[in-house]
């Protein structure tokens, strides 16, 4: 068996013998980032290579710059779903302004997400080539100009296309951000590191109606739209002078030079920076491998990704019922205005957010505590491992039966008109809920691909952003033709009938994982290549 964060020096020898000149260091890096097993050892090797453990840490960065490195990465990966939800308070005035139907501005908000799906599939598998620091500074640009386009359209027409440029610039960030603490934060402390990230995915949902509803009514829902290019502005600006480079490909543990910001090319021309470890580094790493533009949709044909992205995918479906009801359905209930119908997002918002931080937390305990276990359980055994499966979904059971029945509960409520606090508290229990689970799928699919971490994503982001655009269109017409509370109950039925994924997860992920690592060792380190062999 293979540790993942600590391979056994038995390996990093057989790897030397098979291509000593040139790529031993660029397997020391797949090592340590591709997990050839379906698990990780409880016990490191640090005994069988202390050398090399001293020498290659899993990342150079000190603690305070992994926190700058997130906050930046949060703080961006907030602006795609703050985006989606900004807009939805305004949409009376456009339809007004525009002098079209209420059915046209809805088509709007497909298409976004629409692009917000598919986008993400291009741009993660050039970042996970070229580098993640020239995807990120190319979207977020065209994301700006994209703003611009629509605070100055003069007709639906230009309001859609500038509605696609601005998903297809904004939408990556998500997948690149993910990509990026998988490059710089390894497997142990991932789950906590996961949970702060997305508090700024979950952020946007919580901010985005109570800024719009406010900006719509004190302005205009053109000025909606100036001020996501002034917040997009800042953003290319803090990710160009703050954020390095990370993709391990190109830089190793960070050691390397690639894409550098002001400051490392400054460092460079003042000889500041280890010329000799830039140079092992660059040779070892060899020719970049082309892209495949389809690798986000061919992690797909593997089982455990597709189990597992599928019941994210119904996870979010779910989220985005509740999401796209609400101003339509508490107006209907409570009679209430468009800034009173923002606030009340922050309750499933403000949901998510404590659900992500404290998940996140969580996972990293029941890492270590798995760990422990099963060291106590195996004293004679150095080389027992343990399954990403089980470690990360393992304490998913609670959250499983809050996600089954909140929908449900939720429905009848409103079918039943109780009051407001009630609703709002349950869709808080909703987001709580459902971003804990969140946490633990975007957890697992990372640790199965080290290194992939922003193509992986895009595949997540792409069953989840679909799901989320059917979830969007058919909501409305399904609680007109069922009732509320019978459409939530189906909501909840089809949730409950994704929880499947598991239990099978923990009992069959390991075998799926383990016949993946022997097709990535006959193939030569090509990942995609894996997917096209056969499966024993």
């Amino acid at each position: 068996m293979i540790d993942l964060e600590n391979p056994p020096a038995k390996n990093e020898a057989a790897i030397q013998q098979h291509d000593n000149q040139s790529r031993s260091a660029a397997q020391s890096v797949i090592s340590s980032t591709v997990d050839h097993t379906s698990c990780i050892s409880v016990h490191g090797a640090e005994d069988e290579k202390e050398n090399l453990e001293k020498e290659e840490p899993y990342s150079i960065w000190t603690t305070g710059q992994l926190v700058r490195f997130l906050s930046i990465c949060a703080g961006t990966g907030m602006i795609s779903p703050l985006t989606a939800s900004i807009y939805l308070p305004a949409l009376n005035q456009i339809q007004r302004d525009l002098n079209t139907t209420t059915e046209k501005v809805n088509i709007s908000i497909t298409v976004y997400m629409i692009f917000q799906a598919i986008s993400p599939t291009f741009w993660g598998t050039i970042a996970d080539s070229y580098g993640r620091r020239p995807v990120y500074l190319c979207t977020m640009l065209i994301y700006c100009g994209a703003c611009i386009g629509l605070a100055l359209s003069p007709n639906y027409a230009a309001l859609l296309i500038f509605r696609m440029m601005q998903a297809f610039g904004s939408s990556s960030v998500i997948a690149i951000g993910a990509g990026i603490l998988g490059d710089i934060v390894d497997s142990k402390r991932r789950g906590s590191y996961f949970g702060i990230y997305s508090m700024g995915q979950m952020l946007g949902p919580v901010l985005g109606p109570v800024l719009g509803g406010i900006i719509a009514e004190k302005l205009n829902w053109k000025w909606i739209f100036w001020i996501l290019a002034i917040i997009g502005g800042l953003s290319v600006i803090f990710v160009s002078l703050f954020v390095p480079e990370t993709l391990r490909s190109l830089v190793g543990n960070g050691s390397g030079y690639a894409n550098p910001t002001p400051s490392q090319w400054l460092a460079r021309r003042r000889g500041q920076l280890d010329e000799e470890k830039i140079a092992q580094i660059k040779i070892a790493n060899g020719p970049r491998r082309p892209m495949n533009f389809l690798a986000p949709f061919i992690y797909l044909t593997e089982p455990d990704v597709a189990i597992t992205l599928i019941f994210s995918g119904f996870l979010y479906c779910s989220m985005y019922t509740f999401m796209t009801s609400t101003t339509n359905q508490f107006t209907i209930h409570y009679n209430l205005n468009e800034l009173q119908i923002g606030l009340c997002f922050l309750c499933q918002g403000s949901g998510s957010i404590v659900g992500s931080f404290v998940k996140g937390k969580l996972l990293d305990r029941d890492f270590r505590r798995l760990k422990e276990k099963t060291a106590r359980e195996n004293p004679d055994n150095p080389d027992i491992e343990i399954s990403f499966y089980k470690a990360r979904l393992g304490g998913a059971y609670v959250s499983l039966f809050f996600v089954d029945a909140l929908p449900i509960a939720y429905g009848w409520a409103m079918h039943y008109n109780a009051p407001l606090p009630v609703a709002l508290v349950l869709q808080f229990l909703v987001g709580v809920s459902t971003s804990s689970l969140t946490i633990c799928t975007q957890s697992l699919i990372v640790d199965l691909f080290p290194g992939k971490g922003a193509s992986i994503t895009a595949s997540n982001n792409l069953t989840r952003c679909l799901l989320g655009a059917i979830a969007s269109v058919a909501i409305e017409p399904g609680i007109q033709g069922v009732g509320i509370g019978w459409m939530f109950t189906i909501v909840g039925l089809l949730v409950t009938v994704t929880n499947i994924a598991v239990p099978v997860l923990i009992k069959f992920g390991p075998k799926w994982r383990a016949r993946r690592a022997e097709r990535y060792k006959n193939s030569n380190g090509n990942i995609e290549f894996t997917f096209f062999k056969s499966k024993k």
